[in-house]
Order: C-alpha cells, then structure tokens, then sequence
C-alpha cells in the first residue's frame, strides 16, 4: 500500500495520496469534501460554489450535490474547450472550486488548461481533476504539474483493466501539499526508518485534519493488488506505451469513421472520441439502434447517449489493448451497420438478433424492478 500510495503521487504529479475511496465517482465527493474542509478550516464559509463544464463527468455534478456544494455549470467553445468567457464571469469570492475533466468526456485535452487554473486560482478557488481518463497520458503529462490541486484516478481503469471489464472499483484520490492533512485516512506511512539489515516499519496514522473515513477497512484492497501489480509489471517505459497505444487507437478509429459518422469535434483526441449515431437519410435510427446492432457483429457496444452536449453520442474508447485487426473489424462493423441504416432500417430497429435475448425494454426495467429472486409462494411463479 505504501508503494502503490508513493507510485501514484509519482504519476500524478501529487504529494499524497489515499487509497480509500471505493470508485471513480467516491473519489469525487472524497475530493470535494476535500476542499470544503480546506475553506471551512481557513474560515472562509462564502465559497459554496463548484464551476462544472458540461464536457465533465456526469457524476461530477452529482458529487458536487452530495456533499452541499452549488453546481454552476459552464458550456462549452466551439473546439470542445471550456469557454473562456463564461469561466471569467463565474470566477468570484464564492467559488470553492473547479471540477474539470481532462481529456474531457470529448476524448479532447484541454487545450486552455493553464489558464483555465490560473483563472479559479487567481479567484482563490481549488482545481479537482477527474482523472478516470488518465490512460490517455501516463508518462507524458502529470495533472499535479498543471496546477490540479485533487484528483482521482480509477485503479480499475487504468491500472488493470480496459473501460467496461468489470468490478470492483478503486479511485484513490492525490493531493497537493497544502491539501495533505485533509485526506481520509488511515495513510501508509514510513513510522520507523530501517537501516541496511533491517526493513522500515510501516503504520497507519491518520491526517492531522482529515476529513475521516470513508470507506471501512483500506479501500478495494483486491483493486489496490491489481494495480500494484500492474505497474510494477509495466514500469515507467511501459505507463508511456498504455498512453500511447490507447491514443493512437482512438485516433485511428476516428480518421477511419469520420466519413461515415459525424464526428462534431473533429481534432485529434486523446484515448476516446464522440460520433453521432444519427444519419439525415436515416431519420428513424438512433444511437442506441447502432449499438444493438453492434453486439451482432461481436462488439460490445460503445457508451451511449453521453456525453449529453452531442445528440445521439457514441463515445468510442478503444482502449490500449485493442488489435489493429480487431480495430479493422469494429471498423467494418460499423460502416456496415451505416449503410444498413439507410437500406434496411428494420434490421437496426430489431437488433440483437443473436443474443439468448432480444432488445429488452430498458424504461420498464428502470422503473419496475425486481431486484432479487425469490421462491415460488402459494403456487405462484418465482420471481426473476
């Protein structure tokens, strides 16, 4: 655990790190109580506000809300950056802070971020970064270097599994000094040192004004083994490659679709990018037709409908691990189910053909749960 706590303030550019919180998005509110606490400490009470661009996270403002904080959103410029103008006028005495997600949920770095930090600290807020796209720039940019003050990263992600592979999650969070002594703890620390013929002695000591707990015991700690593992496995060359594999692939995916999928941003992104599944000689095809369609062909399908500033958005992060001959594939898939959209509609609308089941009504599912299975009473069918 001291290693990996070390490891990751390494990589982040940070001075400590807290391996407690269980997930991406409870690395979130751990960083923004966080910063509440900073402000609360030095008496500051005004400063209730957190600025959200729209290309953030969609659990960033959900977080926000969770620990009592305002959300004040900002929109975004024309390339997928925040805007400028809009961050000026929000910047006052009120500001606790900025959540900002860089690469953005775009898959686009954000090509203002020095003066993006410089604007929210020059109003005296604090910068967190969302850090669960941070397999676009392992080795090559560290967040803390920029001015990002507290980050979480996602050990699920990016240290030991593409997107989507499954649970549990970890999403330790880093921090700048000044930040330090409000971590949840129990910390790792060095409590005796050790000489030649004897190891250090490690212990657990708490924050001086830790915001406390978080999560009972130390974390995910099967989570915490996997990405120790991980980046022991890959070293420091091998944390540059995962960046640079997993942009190059996305970026080989979004010259080879543009021309059949309107790409609204279309610069070089980072690890992912966002298409558009909608065709004006399809008018009947959404989205979610295209990624029903998709699980056919063999591919999970892309996150759907998010982010929510491009219509019927296909987020497509091929991730590092991606074959050319399996980006060739999907590739093929997808320009497939383009043209079938516009010959044979219906085949889209019906999708999937080859699952055990076939599209299911996800509103009804949402809204009349069963959430166990329980035994068949009084005659009756059990439940599912």
């Amino acid at each position: 655990m001291y290693s990996l706590q070390e490891w990751l303030c390494e990589i982040g550019g940070f001075a400590a790190t807290s391996l407690q919180p269980a997930a991406g998005a409870h690395g979130e509110l751990t960083g923004i109580l966080i910063i509440r606490a900073y402000h609360r400490d030095r008496g500051d009470l005004r400063r209730t506000k957190i600025l959200i661009p729209n290309s953030a996270h969609g659990t960033n403002p959900a977080s926000t809300a969770m620990s009592g904080m305002e959300v004040i959103e900002l929109p975004s410029d024309e390339r997928g950056n925040v805007d400028l103008a809009a961050l000026r006028a929000a910047c006052d005495d009120t500001v606790a802070g900025l959540m900002i997600t860089n690469p953005n949920t775009l898959g686009l770095f954000e090509e203002h971020m020095l003066e993006v930090v410089e604007q929210v600290h020059a109003c005296g807020g604090l910068v967190y970064g969302d850090g669960a796209n941070m397999n676009a720039l392992l080795g090559i940019v560290r967040p803390g270097d920029l001015g990002i003050d507290v980050m979480h990263y996602n050990l699920h992600k990016t240290f030991s599994m593409p997107h989507g592979g499954g649970g549990p999650g970890s999403g330790p969070v880093g921090v700048c000094e000044k930040l330090a002594d409000f971590l949840p703890g129990p910390l790792v620390e060095v409590i005796e040192a050790g000489d030649e013929d004897e190891a250090p002695l490690f212990g657990l000591v708490m924050p001086a004004k830790t915001i406390g707990r978080v999560k009972a015991f130390h974390g995910h700690f099967g989570m915490l083994v996997r990405a120790y593992a991980y980046i022991r496995m890959q070293g420091k060359s091998g944390m540059r490659e995962i960046s640079d594999h997993a942009v190059l692939n996305a970026n080989y995916l979004r010259v080879r679709l543009r021309q059949t999928y309107h790409v609204p941003y279309d610069r070089i992104c980072m690890h992912e990018f966002v298409a558009e599944g909608r065709w004006e000689q399809a008018p009947g095809i959404r989205a979610l037709d295209v990624a029903k369609r998709l699980m056919d062909f063999g591919f999970h399908p892309p996150t759907n409908y998010f982010p929510l500033i491009v219509h019927e958005a296909l987020m497509i992060e091929p991730t590092e691990s991606e074959s050319k001959q399996v980006l060739d594939a999907f590739t093929e898939a997808m320009i497939k189910i383009a043209e079938e959209a516009r010959t044979h509609p219906d085949i889209l609308h019906a999708a999937p053909h080859v699952t055990p089941v076939g599209r299911l009504d996800e509103v009804k599912a949402a809204k009349d749960l069963v959430l166990c299975c329980r035994p068949a009473e009084l005659g009756e069918p059990a439940k599912r």
